[in-house]
Formats: C-alpha cells, structure tokens, sequence
C-alpha cells in the first residue's frame, strides 16, 4: 500500500476507536469515564509515535470534531485535553526524546490539563468555589471538634483552602500522568511498536540543593502554623511552597525505599513494596525524612552501584 494512503488510514482507524470510546463512555452513562481518562491518549501515542507531530495535528482535530457527536461537555474537555497529550507524547517517542524528560512531560501535562479542565469546567457549569471551601471549613471544623484539638485559623483560611483544592488537583494530575505513560508504553510493546527502553527512576537523581530548599520550605509550613504572619497572601504562598516542598520529600523518600527494598529484601521485596506503600498513609514524616537523608547524602549512589551488581537489573527497561 502507497505511504501516504498507510498514514490516512492509520489515522482514520486511530479516529474510530477514539470516537468507539467516547460512545461507550456515552452508552455507559459515563461509568467508565474515570478509567477511560487513562485510554484517550493511546490512538494518538501510536498514531504519533509512527508519524510524528506534525502528521498527528490533524488527526487529533478529527478526533476533537467527533468527540462533539459521542460526548457531552464534560466528557469533550477531558477527551480533547488527553488525546492532546497523547499526541505530545507520541511526538516524543517519534523523535527518541530521553524518555525520562519524557515521562516528567508527560506528568506536568497532565497535571497542568487536571488544573485547567476543573477550573474551565468549574466556570461553564457555575461551580461555585468560594461555596465548597465554606463546606470544607465546616466539614474540617466539626471533625476537629469531635476529635478535642483545636484547628489553627491558618488552615480554615479560604484563600489557604482554595490553594490545597488546587494543590490536590495538581498532584492528581502527576499521578494520572505518570499511569497514562506506563499503560500507553505496556500496550505499545503488546502492539510491537518499537519504543525505547526507559530510564529507571532509580536511576534519577536530584541535586542536593533541592533537598535542603524543599526541608527548608517544610520546616517554614510548620512555623506558620504556629506562628502566622501578618501578611495572608505572603503567608499563604510560603505554606503552599511548603507543601510542595513536603511532597518533593515524601516522593523521593518512597522511591528511596523501594530502591532500599529492591536491594536488601529479596524475595521478600514484594511484602516491603506493600509496607513502604502503607507508610504513605500511616508514618509519611517517616518517609518525608528518609527523602531527605535520599538527596543530601551519598546512600543513593551506594544503592545504585549494588542494584547495577546484581544479575539481570541492568537494562532491563523498567522504570521502577
């Protein structure tokens, strides 16, 4: 078959199994919306990772086109944005980018689209924010009071909960980009599509500076909460990058565990996996400390250099 009659039909075939999910997700009544969040990018992946960017643009505007007919409002925003992504992301792995710089794309896009997508649907369909922060400063309220502690006013402050809103929302977005980029990978290699092997995050290492500025900007989030400043907007902004900060900690502390776990625990690596997933929930400044100790001293190093020892853990094209 011609080149050029290949790349349309591809396209043409890429376009109709975008546009058979948004009808089921239709037919379905959207209760398959929130795994399907996940699905979007692949036609686009595939189609962009065999003909690049340029060629993928105006497939991704067939697909905006029919996503109209098969979908309501909401479901639109949430298809377009991620079969956007999809489409980056294609063009990525067309032009054998770093896959770690990749999978960081990859996150921050979605992350960025999760923001945007609540805030643009938040306005269209007159979701009132001020409104749901009120319910959160009542529903936070009641729950310390049954508890017997008091809640610093820092915390029930509304431009201080409307930051969190956006906070979580942010952090969703990370996690949904980095689960986009390992299915759409999964499938790919199923497909026999040639994808390059990626980096372990092991393998990543931050500089040492961010782990001190990111303790630094915790230890500041906790003297706030006892000591609030004068200026709200000043002190809310500090809190926030505070929280980041606690976040960028608690991040590299789990990484640091299961590169621990891979190395030291064996057979029993799977049984320190769940563990080390609990201690998210149950001792996070447990973790958020073990981050810290992870970035400024030189165990990483050590871990790295034993993983890469042992038989069968170089090059395996894992990212975790």
């Amino acid at each position: 078959m011609n080149q050029q009659a290949l790349k349309i039909t591809t396209g043409a075939m890429a376009t109709a199994i975008f546009g058979a999910m948004m009808l089921l997700n239709r037919q379905t009544g959207a209760m398959f919306e929130d795994l399907l969040i996940f699905l979007y990018p692949l036609p686009l992946v595939s189609y962009a990772a065999m003909y690049g960017l340029k060629s993928g643009a105006p497939v991704l505007i067939a697909m905006s086109l029919i996503s109209f007919l098969f979908g309501n409002l909401t479901s639109v925003f949430y298809a377009i944005t991620q079969a956007a992504i999809g489409l980056i992301f294609g063009g990525c792995l067309y032009h054998r980018v770093d896959m770690t710089k990749t999978l960081f794309l990859v996150m921050a896009l979605s992350a960025l689209v999760n923001v945007l997508n609540t805030i643009v649907l938040g306005f269209l369909f007159g979701v009132n924010l001020d409104q749901e922060v009120a319910e959160m400063q009542t529903m936070m309220s009641e729950v310390f009071e049954q508890a017997g502690t008091a809640m610093p006013d820092a915390l029930l402050s509304v431009s201080y909960l409307k930051q969190m809103i956006v906070i979580s929302m942010t952090v969703f977005g990370l996690v949904q980009g980095f689960l986009v980029y390992e299915i759409s990978l999964l499938i790919l290699r199923r497909l026999r599509f040639h994808v390059q092997k990626p980096k372990s995050v092991y393998l990543y290492y931050p500089p040492k500076w961010s782990g001190c500025l990111a303790f630094a900007a915790f230890i500041g989030y906790g003297f706030l909460l006892a000591h609030p400043m004068a200026n709200e907007w000043q002190q809310n902004l500090i809190m926030m990058v505070g929280i980041f900060g606690y976040l960028y900690l608690v991040c590299f502390g789990f990484i640091g565990i299961l590169l621990v776990l891979k190395v030291r625990a064996g057979r029993f690596r799977v049984l320190g996996i769940v563990l080390a997933v609990l201690g998210l929930f149950t001792v996070p400044y447990m973790e958020m400390i073990f981050g810290f100790f992870y970035i400024v001293s030189s165990y990483h190093e050590r871990l790295v250099c034993s993983m890469q020892s042992e038989p069968n853990t170089e090059g395996n094209g894992a990212v975790l």
